[in-house]
């Protein structure tokens, strides 16, 4: 098996592209070419950087929002108040972690727990703004009940992606 290691998603296209080239017979017979295309598939195996699968990961966590008929500007309120929410997450669970780390003396664990408490209040007073706002354009676009539900469904706490 052909491993391939690449930092980004788009130099592994490329590179698998220019192998099958390479490794396509000058002359193919049309009977042996949907096999061999078959072996090349199974035999190529690409592995991305942790960078390239992140950024891979975040190229689609909205694309549950860009799918739908939502006018844009709906559309960039609610990854507004995704993102916020995944901030808000990512502190939440520094805090758990925190709270359970019997390696730091209590004094420590009481200091950054105040610290990410801190950090949270501006972002939870963000996400209120946020989701007022979104309220508020959704009501000036005279957005239907069912629009305003499937909004209200993106930016639920179930489909938060991180």
């Amino acid at each position: 098996m052909l491993s391939l290691n690449f930092s980004s998603l788009a130099d592994g296209i490329a590179a698998l592209q220019l192998t099958v080239a390479k490794t396509q017979p000058t002359a193919p017979d049309a009977s042996e070419q949907p096999a061999a295309a078959e072996q090349l598939r199974k035999s190529v195996e690409v592995l991305l950087s942790a960078e390239a699968q992140k950024a891979a990961k975040g190229a689609d966590k909205d694309a549950d929002i860009d799918a739908t008929d939502l006018p844009d500007r709906i559309k960039g309120q609610l990854k507004m108040i995704r993102s916020i929410q995944q901030r808000i997450a990512k502190r939440m669970q520094d805090m758990q972690a925190f709270m359970s780390d019997r390696s730091l003396s209590p004094k420590v664990r009481e200091t950054k727990m105040r610290q990410l408490q801190l950090e949270i209040s501006p972002m939870t007073n963000s996400l209120m703004q946020a989701t007022g706002q979104l309220n508020q354009a959704m009501q000036q676009m005279q957005l239907s009940l069912a629009d305003r539900a499937l909004a209200g469904e993106l930016v639920s706490p179930q489909n938060l992606r991180s």
